[in-house]
């Protein structure tokens, strides 16, 4: 049974920290030089500062965090809640297509099992050499410095009744980060509606939205059987973040590929990929026409993406007569082969292309990003010399290939907006105490 339990949240103090909305931050993993550069002229207490490496790296920056963390501590910047809670989490934002719309989710320590167990479900693949730099962070600083954001059902609203109820009055915490997205926080103390939540979340499955490589880490580290019996219970919870798969909110956004060097010129590439595609010039020349490649593949019934390169765009539809069951390796589901990024990856960029997708990935010859517009503007400042733009994944999509036991491939989906670091912080020191 999914075991969840409130717990006493570390926060920012507002009489130490002048503005609570310089102090978060995106997750780790989406944040490049530039943008930790800007991060850290924010603010002196900036997250950033603890999750990440200084620019230009430091090997064993998690030492660094560690002594840094325990004198924001001592300091007053950080202050413990007065009382064990969950914490209700509400974004506003607006659509990429445009609109403002708004998602709420429960935070709460959830405990940490394996797979196996069918409780809590993964849905991508994870790098081994990100799971050790994030191990090594929590072994030196004992917390979670943001949540990992899972999703569940709620098909009779049970859950939604008892967030509608806990959000009537005003948040305790209300704040607009840099990008327009604001973050709201309630509480709910220990009593009937904090129980109710318990039994509510119970009988249900969490799936891993964002967070595989948080989740890996913190169920690695709460194995390890070095510490006190204290230490070792806060380490059997990892913090999360659990929203309702119903939330109109729930936005999934595509992660489109950027390939650094294409060895070879496009009409070579368009001629090879001929073999398993279809391929359709759909625009000569570089010229950015926001939601244009969108609307084309949207349209498509087998798999298919766009190509990108300086000299225009191309739209490959997966021919008719290739079966994605016979064509691709591994013995993965027809539904998890007829996927467009799988289909991506070993038809067109390894099997047609020549390249070797794993690696490119590994090498970081490969990037990721789920806006066109960066696509574009990637390929005409020469930071890539091709793209590949591909559609969102739905929930069901997700929730069939998790449930099935399977693993997308990396960076499959792209859940917007992402879920702010160092809003709560939940410290094993203090969380449980």
């Amino acid at each position: 049974m999914t075991d969840i339990r409130p717990f006493k949240g570390t926060f920012y103090n507002p009489h130490v920290v002048e503005s609570l909305s310089r102090t978060i931050a995106p997750p780790y993993d989406i944040i490049d030089e530039k943008k930790k550069e800007a991060l850290l002229a924010r603010s002196p207490y900036n997250i950033v500062r603890l999750i990440l490496p200084p620019p230009g790296g430091s090997g064993d920056f998690w030492t660094r965090s560690a002594t840094l963390f325990q004198a924001w501590k001592k300091g007053d910047v950080l202050e413990v809640d007065s009382g064990a809670n969950f914490y209700l989490y509400r974004q506003v934002f607006d659509m990429p297509r445009g609109g403002r719309i708004g998602r709420t989710g429960v935070v709460a320590l959830l405990r940490c099992r394996d797979f196996s167990s069918g409780e809590v479900l993964p849905h991508e693949l994870t790098f081994p050499r990100t799971r050790t730099e994030r191990l090594n962070l929590l072994r030196a600083c004992h917390a979670n410095f943001s949540q990992i954001f899972t999703v569940f059902r709620d098909e009779g609203e049970e859950v939604l009744a008892i967030l509608e109820d806990a959000t009537a009055d005003a948040p305790f915490l209300d704040l607009n980060d840099d990008e327009g997205v604001t973050h709201q926080l309630w509480r709910i103390g220990e009593g009937e509606a904090s129980r109710a939540l318990t039994e509510a979340i119970r009988g249900r499955k969490l799936m891993i939205a964002d967070g595989h490589h948080r989740y890996e880490t913190a169920l690695a580290y709460s194995k390890e059987s070095h510490r006190s019996a204290e230490a070792a219970q806060a380490a059997a919870y990892v913090s999360v973040v659990m929203l309702r798969s119903e939330d109109p909110g729930l936005a999934v956004l595509p992660v489109h590929r950027l390939l650094r060097r294409l060895p070879m010129e496009p009409a070579e590439a368009y001629r090879r990929l001929e073999t398993c595609f279809h391929v359709e010039v759909i625009q000569e020349g570089l010229a950015e026409r926001t939601g244009m490649f969108a609307g084309r593949l949207a349209s498509q019934r087998r798999p298919a993406f766009v190509m990108l390169t300086s000299g225009g765009a191309a739209l490959l539809v997966l021919r008719e007569g290739v079966d994605v069951a016979a064509e691709l390796p591994g013995q993965e589901s027809v539904r998890w082969k007829g996927l467009d990024v799988p289909v991506l990856h070993e038809l067109a960029l390894t099997r047609c292309l020549g390249l070797d997708a794993v690696d490119l990935v590994d090498r970081g010859d490969i990037s990721f990003t789920p806006w066109e517009s960066t696509a574009m503007s990637a390929l005409g400042s020469g930071e890539a010399e091709a793209a590949f733009l591909v559609r969102s994944i739905s929930m069901g999509e997700i929730w069939e290939i998790a449930e099935g036991g399977e693993r997308m491939p990396h960076k499959s989906s792209y859940f917007y907006p992402k879920l702010a670091s160092g809003l709560i912080v939940y410290d094993h020191e203090t969380a449980l105490a």
